[in-house]
């Protein structure tokens, strides 16, 4: 747990500078809170896995206290359900792509009996101890160091929205590649039927934080500058993809909301399970989970993805 806190630490003073203009950006009881955040969800994290806990169980009282961003503990809950429901009984290998540094689907899965592969960009967030003893790899998510059809499934959470378009197509196409079964993904979505609003709801909670005089999340700044991923795009990606909804969105703005408040979020999860929970299920959605079978007469070609994208793009766009 404190190499993890250490390492975002040490990242986000490289990012500025030094201590001074972090202080001068974001004030000291900004930064106080912000520590407070990490090491809450990493003593949180590692504590539910001691317990046996994970996704693949309801978010209960317990999970609500030890790890308030529920969102994240719900969004594997339907990754868990999709790869149960997938091809049933025959996964046994899978790699999420972009896991990021909270363990990923191998922290979701305390005890699994399943070959778990982390691929990340970053060496700092693929030595987060969380995930368990998950293969990790260090690698260009468009370019995947594997060869065709080496996992039977392939996920990855909430990694679309932070992609320039120009490399969705690589990303995805790689998914598709080394997927025998299965590709999973979510992410923020927006439709012409407006189904889902990711968009407006995401500019939403962003101009309450305009309002308020608060730090912008990195995240909810990249998706605006990126661009939500559209019901049409992800149909031309993926054809015959399934989209299933989640996350009512008015119920998603009043959850992260909460969640922003300094010093109040460590009751966000217990907020949602009282308030909140009740409304997953109710369009418009927010976010998008994506289900592709991949066509068992493997008569389609998938082509390699040609492209001209560095290492340095990808983890400037990341």
């Amino acid at each position: 747990m404190t190499n993890v806190i250490t390492g975002k630490c040490s990242a986000l003073l490289n990012r500025h500078g030094g201590m001074l203009p972090l202080l001068r950006e974001y004030g000291i009881v900004r930064l106080l809170d912000g520590a407070l955040r990490e090491a809450w969800e990493a003593f949180g994290m590692r504590l539910l896995h001691r317990l046996g806990r994970g996704p693949r169980q309801p978010y209960s009282w317990l999970d609500a206290l030890l790890s308030p961003t529920c969102d994240y503990w719900v969004r594997y809950t339907e990754v868990i359900t999709a790869l149960e429901q997938a091809v049933p009984g025959t996964v046994r290998k899978v790699v999420e792509v972009s896991s990021g540094g909270r363990g990923g689907l191998a922290w979701a899965l305390p005890g699994t009996t399943l070959d778990i592969c982390l691929v990340d960009w970053s060496t700092q967030l693929l030595s987060d101890t969380r995930g368990g003893k998950a293969w990790r790899v260090c690698a260009d998510a468009c370019c995947l160091p594997f060869a065709d059809d080496s996992f039977d499934a392939a996920v990855s959470l909430d990694t679309l929205e932070h992609l320039p378009h120009r490399l969705r197509a690589p990303f995805v196409n790689e998914l598709r590649r080394i997927a025998k079964a299965s590709v999973i993904i979510t992410c923020p979505v927006q439709s012409a039927d407006r189904v889902f609003q990711a968009q407006e709801f995401d500019l939403a909670l962003h101009d309450q934080i305009e309002a308020q005089r608060g730090i912008q999340p990195r995240w909810l700044e990249e998706h605006i500058e990126q661009g939500h991923p559209t019901a049409e795009e992800v149909a031309q990606l993926l054809p015959g993809v399934q989209i299933r909804g989640s996350e009512n969105c008015s119920s998603w703005l009043r959850f992260a909301s909460f969640y922003q408040r300094p010093f109040v979020w460590p009751l966000a999860g217990l907020f949602y399970l009282v308030f909140l929970r009740r409304y997953d299920g109710l369009p418009p959605h927010r976010h998008g989970l994506l289900v592709w079978q991949k066509p068992l007469s493997k008569q389609e070609e998938y082509k390699p993805a040609v492209h001209n994208v560095t290492l340095e793009e990808v983890q400037a766009s990341a």
